[in-house]
């Protein structure tokens, strides 16, 4: 009898523990890699690293620093370019295609496949994972 009436409570423990907060990116926040000013959220990533959070303004930067810089243990996040939100990198896909990106490499990232091909066939590009289409980027 006395299980029983646990449950509940066990319940309702387990449904206030701290879940690992979702990161997120504040407009003109600098860019770690190239300095300029985060001034658009649907671009924006961050690499989470053992010692702090470093935010890109693109995905280009993110790339770039990545190649000096890459940690065991990081997370990477780019930002959905519909919901201007963070996601795992693994889970969104990337459109390299023909249009404005901050550092003007025309990668940009998506939560649905169906949303990435139906860019990058308007923008003559074509969508991939973040580690394959980053060997595109020159670092």
């Amino acid at each position: 009898m006395v299980a029983f009436a646990l449950i509940p409570v066990l319940a309702f423990v387990a449904g206030c523990a701290r879940t690992p907060a979702e990161p997120r990116i504040r407009l003109g926040t600098p860019c770690v890699t190239c300095g300029m000013n985060i001034q658009d959220l649907r671009f924006a990533c961050l690499r989470r690293e053992k010692d702090g959070d470093r935010p890109y303004d693109s995905i280009e930067c993110l790339v770039k620093d990545a190649a000096r810089r890459a940690q065991e243990g990081e997370r990477v996040y780019l930002a959905d370019y519909d919901e201007q939100r963070l996601h795992a990198a693994e889970s969104v896909w990337v459109v390299k295609g023909d249009f404005p990106t901050p550092m003007g490499g025309g990668l940009a990232a998506f939560a649905t496949l169906e949303s990435a091909r139906e860019v990058a066939d308007r923008t003559h590009g074509h969508v991939g994972r973040l580690h394959e289409l980053a060997r595109e980027v020159t670092p």
